[in-house]
């Protein structure tokens, strides 16, 4: 069974409090460089921008620049897979939080794992690597992938993708 993955905590700023807060604070915008991309950024991408620019007003309105910070944010999935499967997911996830349960499909199970996106950012890349199984490879791609729907493909821009016969990928250096 193909494992079943949707991304259902995602990380929220309030900006309504934050930016006229930092403005008072640091006397500049956090989110000018942000709002002003050539390109608009998804709002997560946005944020992340946010923090970047409380630590440095230059700083780009990029993800990449942001880096240091992703431990500040969490996100979490929820994972259906074989209940044989479920444990290997789990392992690729070491460190962070979850909770399983059995579903009313017999052989089914359902976990909800939460975690910092640099513990994601590792877990996905340790999982799409040719060690991993095919199952895991196939839950870990979906987060990726859906990381990325996110705007937050250059958390990964160190890596590329190498398309298996399997129908995963694995994210390798370079």
């Amino acid at each position: 069974m193909t494992p079943g993955v949707a991304l259902i905590i995602k990380p929220k700023l309030d900006l309504n409090i934050l930016l006229p807060l930092a403005r008072q604070l640091l006397g500049y915008s956090l989110a000018k460089t942000a709002d002003g991309a050539a390109i608009p950024l998804p709002e997560l991408a946005h944020q992340l921008a946010c923090i970047a620019a409380f630590k440095d007003e230059k700083a780009p309105a990029t993800v990449r620049y942001a880096r240091p910070y992703l431990g500040m944010f969490t996100a979490g999935f929820i994972v259906a897979a074989d209940e044989h499967d479920i444990l290997d997911i789990l392992e690729a996830a070491r460190g962070m939080e979850s909770v399983v349960t059995e579903t009313i499909q017999r052989g089914i199970s359902a976990t909800i794992i939460s975690g910092t996106l640099d513990r994601w950012q590792r877990a996905i890349t340790l999982a799409c690597q040719t060690s991993a199984s095919r199952v895991v490879r196939q839950a870990y791609n979906a987060m990726y992938r859906q990381f990325v729907d996110e705007g937050l493909r250059s958390m990964f821009d160190n890596l590329r993708m190498s398309d298996q016969s399997d129908k995963t990928f694995l994210l390798l250096e370079g």
